[in-house]
């Protein structure tokens, strides 16, 4: 696993490569768990803000942050899937909302728009982010 928690933080190391810890069977597995109920993920993570922000009815935030070319980037694509995933079904409910097209998809599609003007290419990073998100 890629996914580790020292202390509070999330620590997660780049694989340079594509594994299956993203597809919508890892989403499922990680709704509605406690950091303790689950290994170490970026949904781990990206479940508890949402859930937080459902019971205590209050703005959440999550950082990522790390030298260029780490995954942030990365990591900010699945929270937002993740986010785009229990949203497109009811959240908690897990009732799949009617669409055209998935919401998660639409939200994910948009992203190389966003990309095509906030991105460059950097010698330590093919597609580096020179842009926050927020």
């Amino acid at each position: 696993m890629i996914y580790t928690y020292s202390g509070l933080f999330c620590v997660t190391v780049n694989p340079y490569k594509l594994l299956p810890v993203y597809d919508s069977e890892v989403v499922a597995a990680y709704r509605g768990k406690k950091r303790s109920e689950a290994p170490p993920h970026i949904f781990t993570i990206s479940d508890n803000a949402y859930q937080y922000m459902l019971t205590d009815r209050e703005n959440q935030s999550i950082l990522i942050t790390g030298e260029s070319g780490v995954g942030k980037t990365v990591n900010t694509k699945r929270a937002i899937q993740y986010f785009a995933s229990i949203a497109a079904v009811g959240g908690a409910t897990g009732k799949r909302l009617p669409s055209k097209g998935t919401l998660e998809d639409q939200i994910i599609q948009a992203n190389p728009a966003l990309e095509a003007f906030g991105n460059a290419k950097t010698v330590r990073n093919d597609n580096s982010s020179r842009f926050g998100k927020f």
